[in-house]
Parts: C-alpha cells; structure tokens; sequence
C-alpha cells in the first residue's frame, strides 16, 4: 500500500496539474474512441500500450479477457455483457479490442485440474470452448508455450463470442464496428496484433491499418474479420 499512496501523492504534485483542463472538460461526459477488454492481470496497462489518454479507452479487464458468449437471460456474467452493450448502443464506440498477453494465469489454470477456487472454476468454464479450439485446430503459432498458444486462440475466440450479441454483430455488419484481437508479448515489452494475412499475431506497429468504417467485417471459423487496433498509437 505504501507504493500505492506515494503514487497518489505524485498524482497530486505531477499530474492533476497537467489534467485539470482535460478531467474538467471530461465532467460533462465521455466519448471514448475504443473499447478495450483486457486481462486482470497486473502487467497488462492499457493506457499505456495505446498511449491513452484519459476519457480515450472504455476499458473492462477480468481474469484472460474473456468475453462469455450472449444467451440471453441465460448468459452466464452478466457485468461484460452489459459493458458491451452500454460501450456500442449508447457511447457508439467504433472499435472493440479484446487482448490477452503472455504468462496469463487463467490460461495455465485451463490447461490444468479445475482450480480449487469456486468462482474462478465458473469463471473460466466458458473458456473449454477456447481449448477444444486449440486441441483440434492447433496452434496460431506453436513458437510459443502451450500455455501462451492457448492464450492467443482464446484471445481470437472471443471476437467470436462478442458476435453473439445482437448489437454488436449488427453494428459490425453495417460497417460501424471493428473487432479486433491483440496479445502483449510481456518478455519483449511488445504488443502484437492478429492479422487475417499471416494467420498468427504479428507486431501491431506493423499489422495497423487505416480504418475503413465502410467496409463490413464479418466472422467466421477461427478468422473473425481481425485487423490491428484502431487506436491512438501516438
């Protein structure tokens, strides 16, 4: 705790000078230009990767960035559904980013016995589908830890997953929204993107693309329509 209160502490001396304009212009409210669904995990900032400032990103991070399928009043976490909705039908948000990253522990407890820990054990069932993909399909690139392999084919799978909501398979359909996968290399410090053309997740600063809002992304099989972040990359 003591790290935690000497950060605020330069907060208060360095950097709410510098945000005060900003923060007061974000009071009558947000319009972020993405939506970004992260891992927990304490490694993987956000803000940082996208150099994001504040009001830029509406964020959502929980135990490998899983996004749980639409079943309606059966869906089974009700808190990300109702990030997503509220992020496309009311911000009107043009991008969706779903990223993983390397050493994910949720992937490692994927591939082992089912965690002793209750809600996580129901947290991560959804995720089976992600490890059947991965044992018939194989990996995106087998370069890496069967652990991180699984990460990126689970990261991919959930643009699948987000396809299952109404509002946002509409959106996208009409052009209006992009999905995209990105996994954080943490080793290397480096984020990558996937790209449809490689097949595999490639450095983003080299799979980014102009957005081209006119053009439908449309999923399917293990390839959902996946280009690099559209996000502020300054």
């Amino acid at each position: 705790m003591r790290s935690v209160i000497e950060g605020i502490k330069r907060y208060e001396k360095l950097h709410r000078p510098r945000y005060t304009e900003r923060f007061a212009t974000l009071a009558s409210g947000q319009h972020p230009q993405a939506m970004f669904i992260g891992c927990a995990d304490s490694r993987l900032v956000p803000n940082l990767l996208a150099s994001a400032e504040p009001g830029e990103l509406f964020v959502v991070r929980n135990v490998a960035n899983l996004v749980p399928p639409n079943e309606g009043d059966r869906t089974a976490e009700p808190s990300v559904a109702a990030a997503v909705e509220y992020a496309v039908e009311v911000l009107r948000i043009a991008d969706i980013i779903v990223c993983g990253h390397s050493g994910c522990g949720g992937a490692r407890a994927l591939l082992e016995p089912p965690p002793s820990l209750e809600a996580v054990r129901r947290w991560l069932a959804p995720a089976s589908a992600s490890v059947e993909l991965w044992r018939t399909r194989g990996p995106l690139d087998p370069s890496y830890a069967e652990h991180d392999q699984l990460s990126q084919v689970t990261t991919l799978h959930q643009l699948e997953n987000l396809l299952t909501y109404p509002c946002v398979r509409d959106r996208v359909e009409r052009g209006e929204l992009r999905l995209h996968a990105c996994w954080f290399d943490i080793p290397a410090g480096r984020l990558l993107a996937y790209s449809e053309t490689a097949g595999r997740f490639i450095p983003a600063v080299d799979a980014l693309e102009p957005p081209e809002p006119s053009r439908p992304v449309h999923g399917g099989g293990r390839r959902v329509g996946v280009e690099a972040p559209q996000v502020d990359a300054r």
